[in-house]
C-alpha cells in the first residue's frame, strides 16, 4: 500500500475500533441511549407550555433644528437613534417601564418576576425594536407584550426627557407598528427539536460510553481483544462456557455429539495440521497467562479428542505446584510424574489408562519442594523425548506463565506451545506481558485457544487455519465463513 493511502488506513482502524467497542458493549450503549432519550422526554413533557407574543416598534429621529433638511442633520439623527436603540432591550426590563404595565393590567407579580418574562431585541442595522413576552396564558402574553411596548414608547417619547418639571420634546419618536397577537401554539418546549437533540445526543453519548468502557476494561473479552495483542498468533479454536465443561467426565466422553465436542474436534484437527513430524512436534504444551483460564480442562478434553480417533495419547500433569488433572478426571494421584522423574517408580506403575486403552494419563504425583529443578532436570527432558517417540500425541498441562515459565522450558526443547486465553478472566496487561516474555525467549506459540466464549456469539462464525511451507517457514492463513467478519467470536 502506498504512502498516499496512510490517512485512509488510519481512519479505517479508528472506525473498526469504535465498531468493535460498540459490538462488545452494545448493552451499555443501548442503556445510555435509552436513559438520555428518556431524560429528554421527561424534561420536555413535564414542562409547562409557554406562549410567546411579540409587538414591534419603529424608531425615528425628530429634528427640532431650524434647518431640518440638512444632510448632516439626517446623518447625526441616524447615528443618535442607533446609539439609543441599543439600550432599549435593557430599558424595557426596568421598573420605569414595567411598573405601569403591572398597574394597568392589575398583575399579581413583581417587577423582577415580570422582567424575566419580557425581552427585547434590535435587529442589526435596523430601527426596529421587538418586544416579546412569554407566559403560560397565550392571551395574557399578548396583553403584557402590548402593554410593555406602549409603556416603553411613553417612556422614550416623554418621561425620560422631562427636566425640572417641564417636559421636553424627545428627539426619538417610537411608534408601535405591529401589535402582539394571541399565539396559537406554544413556543416552548420545542418538542420536535428536543426529541431530535435527545436522539442525536443519545446516539453520541451511547457510542462514547461504549468506547470509554472498552478503554477502561482491563480484561480480554472478545476475539478482537486477543488479536490486538497476539495478532501474529493464529486462533485455532474457541470453546464456550457451557455447563458440559464443568462435569467430571470430559466432553468427548459424556457428550460426544454436542456442539462443544465439535469445537474440540475442530481444535484437534487444526493442531494436527501444525505437526510436521520433526522433533517434538507431536508434544503439545498447554499453558495460560494467569490461573483460572481453563488450561487444565482444555488439556484433558484435547487429549480425549485425539484418542477418539484411535491415536495413542499421553496426558501429563506437569503443573506440580497446583495439580488438577487427577481431580478433573477422577483418577488416582498417589504415584505420578514426580515419582517417575526421580526414579522411584517405573512408567508401568506411574502411567494409568483412562476411558480407552489408547489414552494414558500421567498425573503429577506428590508435590515437590523444587518443581523448577525437577522440570528442568535431564531426567525430565529424557522422559519427554521418550514419550514423544512412543505416543502419537503427548499433551502436557503446565503452570500458568504468571506462576512460572515451565511451559517455556518445554517449548525450548521443541514442543508446541498452545496458549489458552480465558475471555473475561485474563487481563490485557497480563496477556501482553506473557507474549512479550515469549518473544524475548524466541518462542512462538503454535496458536491460541479462546475459552469461556458466549454460546450465542460462538455460533455466528468459525475459524479454520491452513498451513503450508514457504521459504522453509510455516505460514498461516485465516479463512472465515462467508458473511462473517474476521475477528468475531468463533
Amino acid at each position: 500500500m502506498g504512502l498516499e493511502n496512510t490517512g485512509s488506513v488510519d481512519n479505517d482502524v479508528i472506525t473498526i475500533d469504535v465498531l468493535g467497542a460498540l459490538k462488545k458493549h452494545v448493552v451499555t450503549a443501548v442503556i445510555t441511549f435509552v436513559v438520555v432519550v428518556a431524560g429528554v422526554c421527561a424534561y420536555t413533557f413535564t414542562r409547562t407550555p409557554m406562549y410567546t407574543a411579540s409587538a414591534q416598534l419603529f424608531a425615528t429621529y425628530r429634528n427640532t433644528a431650524a434647518d431640518s433638511s440638512n444632510a448632516n442633520s439626517y446623518n447625526a439623527g441616524a447615528s443618535y437613534i442607533s446609539s439609543q436603540i441599543a439600550t432599549y432591550p435593557d430599558l424595557v426590563k426596568t421598573e420605569a417601564v414595567l411598573q405601569p404595565v403591572i398597574d394597568d393590567l392589575g398583575l399579581d407579580t413583581s417587577v423582577g418576576a415580570l422582567s424575566r418574562q419580557v425581552s427585547a431585541s434590535n435587529p442589526t442595522d435596523t430601527m426596529m425594536l421587538k418586544v416579546s413576552v412569554s407566559d403560560a396564558d397565550p392571551e395574557m402574553a399578548a396583553k403584557i407584550a402590548n402593554a410593555a411596548a406602549a409603556s416603553l414608547r411613553d417612556q422614550i417619547t416623554g418621561s425620560l426627557y422631562s427636566e425640572g418639571g417641564s417636559e421636553l420634546i424627545s428627539p426619538v419618536n417610537l411608534a408601535i407598528v405591529q401589535k402582539a397577537g394571541t399565539p396559537g401554539s406554544p413556543s416552548s418546549p420545542n418538542v420536535k427539536m428536543n426529541l431530535a437533540v435527545g436522539l442525536a445526543g443519545g446516539l453520541v453519548l451511547g457510542v462514547i460510553a461504549a468506547v470509554l468502557k472498552d478503554l477502561l476494561d482491563r480484561r480480554v473479552r472478545t476475539v478482537a481483544d486477543v488479536q490486538a495483542i497476539v495478532d501474529e498468533t493464529p486462533i485455532l479454536g474457541t470453546l464456550t462456557q457451557g455447563e458440559v465443561f464443568t462435569e467430571k467426565a470430559p466432553v468427548m466422553v459424556g457428550h460426544a455429539s454436542s456442539r462443544e465436542a465439535e469445537d474440540l474436534r475442530r481444535l484437534r484437527t487444526n493442531l494436527t495440521f501444525m505437526e510436521n513430524g520433526e522433533g517434538l512436534s507431536n508434544v503439545i504444551v498447554v499453558t495460560s497467562s494467569s490461573p483460572s483460564e481453563g488450561k487444565t480442562t482444555t488439556s484433558a478434553n484435547l487429549a480425549v479428542a485425539f484418542a477418539e480417533n484411535g491415536a495413542k495419547v499421553l496426558l501429563i500433569d506437569a503443573d506440580v505446584r497446583n495439580p488438577s488433572i487427577a481431580k478433573s478426571l477422577d483418577v488416582e494421584n498417589s504415584v505420578g510424574l514426580t515419582h517417575l522423574v526421580s526414579g522411584e517408580v517405573s512408567s508401568r506403575d506411574a502411567i494409568q489408562k483412562y476411558w480407552k486403552s489408547n489414552l494414558h494419563v500421567l498425573t503429577s504425583g506428590q508435590q515437590t519442594l523444587n518443581p523448577s529443578v525437577l522440570l528442568n532436570s535431564m531426567a525430565m527432558k529424557a522422559l519427554i523425548h521418550q514419550v514423544a517417540d512412543n505416543y502419537d500425541h503427548v499433551i502436557i498441562d503446565t503452570a500458568p506463565m504468571q506462576v512460572s515459565n515451565d511451559a517455556a522450558v518445554f517449548a525450548k526443547e521443541g514442543a508446541q506451545l498452545l496458549m489458552v486465553a480465558g475471555l473475561g478472566v485474563v487481563e490485557k496487561r497480563r496477556l501482553t506481558t506473557t507474549m512479550d516474555e515469549l518473544e524475548t525467549l524466541d518462542i512462538e506459540p503454535v496458536g491460541m485457544v479462546l475459552n469461556f466464549a458466549e454460546q450465542e456469539k460462538a455460533k455466528d462464525s468459525y475459524y479454520y487455519y491452513y498451513y503450508g511451507e514457504k521459504d522453509g517457514k510455516r505460514q498461516g492463513r485465516r479463512h472465515k465463513k462467508k458473511g462473517s467478519k474476521t475477528g468475531s467470536q468463533a
